[in-house]
Parts: C-alpha cells; structure tokens; sequence
C-alpha cells in the first residue's frame, strides 16, 4: 500500500477536475480517474518512459510510452497536440470558427455538416437513444441557465419560467441526423434555437484520437489521459497491467477509492462531488450534472459513475447519462447491456461502491481480457 501511495502521488500534477462547460470541450462530468503507474518493483526492471503532459480543452492531458518512440517526447507532444488541434476546430463551443459554432449560428433549420462532425452527433444520438435521452447533446441551455457555462450567471436557482423555457429546447425529438446516399451529413432541428454541445465527449475523442495514432504507429504499450478519459493498451514499464485510480468523492485531497486496471480498453468516469453551488436563498447545493428531462441538477445520492468500453467516446457518452440516471437504473442498464460500470453512491454520508458483473474482471486485474 506504501508503494501505491507514492506512486500516485507522483501523478497528482493531472488530478485536474473536468467541469462543466469550462473549457473549449466543457466536459458534462468531473475528473473522477487519476492515471499513473501503480505496480512495484525493482528500478532495474523498469523500461525507460518517454513522458508528455500539458494543457488541452481547457483541462490536462498525459501521455506515457514505456520503451522508445520515434522522434521522442517532443514528437509524441506535437502528435498529440495536432489531433487535439483537429477535434476542437470541430467541435469547440469557445471558438465561433469550429463547425459546431457555426451550426449553433446558423438560421437555418437545415445544416450540412461535415462527415466527421455528422458521425460523432449520429453517435451521440444512439447513445443517447440507448439511455433514453439521459445524455443529451442539446442539454446546453439548461446546464447555461443553470450557471455553468460558459458565460456563469450569479449562484442563484433560475426561475421555473426560465426552466421551461430552456427545457423547450431541449431533447431527442428537437433534431434528427440524416446521411444521403453519397456520405453527406444533414441535421435538421425543430427551431434554430436549438443548440448544440458536444463537450460530453470531447475528452474522450482526444483519448481516441491519440490512441489511434499511436496503434498507427506500431506501439504497443501506452497510457493516454484527457482529464478523465483514458485509452490504455498493453502493459507499463515494469510488464504489469495500467491501473487507474478512481477518486474518492469525499476528499479534497483526490485520494484514491479504488484501483482498477482497464485490459487495454478506454475508460471515463463522470461525477457531481466537485462542480456545485450553494443557493444563498434557500441553501440547496447544485450539483452542474443536469437531468435533461427535470431541467434541474439530480438531487439523488450517485456522485461517481466509471465505465469501461472498446473507446473512449463511449465511455465519454454513457457515464453522464448513467450519473443522471442513478445507481439502480446505471446498474440495470448496465446488466442488460453487458456494460461495465461502476458507482458510488453516498449512504449515510460515507461512499459506498456497487459494480456490474461485467467489471469486476477490471478489478481483479486478471490478465484475461473480458
């Protein structure tokens, strides 16, 4: 236990929370994984790490490659940076220059959008319709209203008439993604009043999107990290499996609940614990993590929800609609669709995890992948 302490210490420089609508990619969920290295050995059993971190919508990133990589740490950097580069002109909300800004801009009810940009929102759309609408890439107004984002109104609970308002906007029925016979994207919304947001996902796509160039590259070991999404593959430098502290939601100090080794596949975790505010009217505390179909923050007692999945868009696009949803309903979903989750709920004021039964693999370390 010793040796897993100092090892994450050494990682607490990326224990940076994700917020709401704070960024260029205003992730809808906290930093709730703390990625490092957490296996013991000798120093001389130990590969030579080429190591990159900085700073990437509007939160951190960490990369680590056991053995060589071709041009070093700075080539690893500008590697990444340029996919990150790539996302954002996309999918930035901050930037009026991305094409999501400037669908949000549009008058029109019709918009072309790019293949990319047509395929991650139809990817959207089927999770969401696999959550029922819980995650919802219209949620935008309401999570504004609500004073996180990106321009943050005073600390105070809206209004019910400005609720409604905003939840008018909002929901699956409000847009539909259509592709013609020649790959072109069409959205068409109810109203051009209905905006989008795709910060939900945008952590996860630059875990993706790094991972994949790394797979093109040939290198078979690494750890890539975008705040609280990450994509792992193979071991770290000591030949042991990555493991990926969760959070504990009762310390400030990002102490870890628990340690759980992805098997090569992506992993996210959204939670409600750090991004909040106390209402000085009636004293209520608001949590940023919005319930689409309420138009308020969720007031039950799930702070954290971690999934694992093939990618991390994915993971990125189920665990807010899983934290909405709550533990019971997470876990269902979970259990019908083979899904690896894990929650935490507050039970008389103290944490308390739950798991699906396709977790606890992850838990166990196994080196047999699920």
């Amino acid at each position: 236990m010793a040796c897993l302490r100092d090892n994450f210490r050494q990682a607490l420089v990326f224990l940076m929370i994700k917020s709401i609508f704070s960024s260029a990619l205003l992730a809808l969920a906290i930093l709730g994984t703390i990625p490092t290295l957490l296996s013991c050995g000798e120093a001389d059993k130990t590969k030579p790490t080429v190591n990159v971190q900085g700073k990437t919508m509007g939160t951190f990133y960490s990369i680590q490659v056991p053995g060589a990589f071709q041009g070093g740490a700075q080539m690893l950097k500008q590697t990444a940076e340029h996919e990150f580069e790539q996302i954002t002109s996309v999918i930035s909300g901050f930037d009026e220059n991305s094409e999501i800004s400037k669908v949000n801009a549009s008058t029109d009810n019709t918009v072309e959008l790019s293949e990319y940009l047509g395929a991650l929102m139809a990817a959207c759309r089927h999770y969401s319709e696999q959550l029922g609408g819980a995650m919802d890439i219209t949620v935008g107004p309401l999570v504004r209203l609500w004073g996180f984002g990106a321009d943050p109104k005073g600390q105070h609970a809206p209004r019910q008439d400005q609720i409604a308002q905003a939840s008018s906007q909002v929901g699956l029925d409000k847009y539909e993604i259509n592709r013609a016979e020649q790959g072109a994207y069409a959205l068409r919304r109810a109203s051009a009043e209905v905006q989008f947001d795709l910060a939900t996902v945008g952590e996860g796509l630059g875990a993706d999107a790094v991972a994949a160039q790394l797979d093109a590259r040939g290198v078979e070991n690494y750890l890539v990290s975008v705040a609280g999404a990450s994509r792992s593959k193979g071991v770290n430098a000591k030949g042991q499996p990555w493991k990926i502290g969760i959070e504990d939601p009762t310390t400030p100090e990002h102490k870890v609940f628990v340690a759980v080794c992805p098997l090569g596949k992506a992993m996210s975790t959204a939670g409600s614990y750090r991004n909040f505010f106390k209402d000085p009217d009636s004293d209520r505390i608001y949590s940023h993590i919005i319930d689409p179909f309420s138009g308020y923050p969720v007031q039950h007692q799930t702070v954290s929800v971690t999934v694992i999945a093939p990618t991390a868009l994915q993971t990125d696009a189920l665990d807010t609609g899983l934290l909405v949803m709550g533990a019971d309903k997470a876990l269902s979903f979970a259990e019908q669709n083979d899904l690896a989750v894990y929650v935490i709920e507050m039970v008389d004021g103290k944490p308390q995890a739950r798991y699906s039964s396709a977790f606890k693999p992850y838990l166990d370390c196994s080196t047999e992948q699920p």
